[in-house]
């Protein structure tokens, strides 16, 4: 399973939304798991450890909501992964990879045995690969609700909280049409699917967390990454694959991220030049969001090398 979503050689911040019941089995899962999930628990570990603060946070979160999340989180795991997790009583789950046992109350939110955990949302999102938001609908308003983000793709959750869609995609170029009038496709997210998109760019690591603030003692430069140079090592294309279900009994939907990192090196020729393509599609404005300012012709000549 390989997800390369510029093989059309274009760039485009158009929804794309995939219907799951149409997709293989893969891609009816929201939840996927690989031989890469320790690298991502030890990364949700040291995001806890640093400040687990800076990588989860809520906004209006309705008591409702995250226990209509919880229930239909912990039984979407016995679909996608029924061998890794188990229950353990009516309120209790068991992760067989980590030998670690989570309980909570019968409010399906309070989290009653559980090492360390803010609340019962945050130990479920702790036991998967995938990064978790919650948007809100009530009325003509919508507003992200609860961010638990370890993987963050240079931005900071606190900034993004408790705002509409339009602000939160406010400054992704090329999106402004869809700012616009995007409500109906947030109330389709709520009421249809479940659904699957992708989103992607190019990594000069494969280091999950790229929030933009550095932890304590670690160089800026060194954090932010992003520096695309001849001299360089490798270079990766950083997928997103993210869905979007719904719970129209709370008019709200469930959003996921998971993040996956392909070597360029070992893309086809026909890969790096659908890649190529989609680099050179892009408007300076967008060159600049994705961090490739001023790198297109190092690009050319990189995967024109490998």
């Amino acid at each position: 399973m390989k997800y390369l979503p510029f093989l059309d050689g274009k760039y485009s911040t158009a929804p794309g939304l995939n219907a799951m019941a149409k997709a293989g089995p893969a891609d009816r899962a929201v939840f996927q798991l690989d031989e890469e999930y320790p690298a991502f628990m030890e990364n949700k570990r040291c995001c806890r450890e640093e400040d687990i603060h800076k990588y989860f946070v809520e906004a209006g979160l309705r008591p409702d909501t995250v226990a209509a999340i919880n229930r239909f989180f912990m039984q979407r795991l016995f679909v996608d992964l029924p061998g890794v997790f188990a229950r353990a009583g009516e309120y209790a789950l068991y992760n067989t990879l980590t030998d670690e046992r989570l309980e909570w109350a019968e409010d399906w939110t309070t989290l009653t045995s559980g090492g360390g955990y803010i609340s019962l949302f945050d130990a479920l999102c702790s036991q998967v690969q995938e990064d978790l938001a919650i948007c809100q609908l009530e009325g003509e308003k919508d507003w992200l609700a609860a961010i638990h983000l370890t993987a963050p793709n240079h931005w900071d959750p606190a900034g993004k909280v408790g705002k509409p869609f339009s602000f939160v995609h406010g400054v992704v170029p090329g999106m402004e049409k869809l700012n616009q009038n995007y409500f109906k496709m947030l109330e389709t997210a709520v009421q249809k699917g479940p659904f699957f998109r992708f989103a992607w760019g190019i990594s000069t690591d494969t280091r999950l967390n790229h929030h933009p603030t550095a932890p304590p003692g670690v160089d800026a430069g060194y954090w932010q990454g992003r520096r695309v140079a001849d001299d360089m090592g490798k270079l990766y294309v950083r997928t997103e694959r993210q869905t979007l279900t719904g719970l129209p009994a709370c008019n709200a939907f469930l959003f996921t991220i998971r993040t996956y990192f392909y070597d360029i090196g070992g893309l086809s020729a026909e890969e790096k030049r659908a890649l190529l393509m989609a680099v050179e599609s892009m408007s300076p404005q967008s060159l600049e969001y994705k961090g490739l300012t001023g790198t297109v012709d190092v690009l050319r000549r990189r995967l024109g090398s490998q």
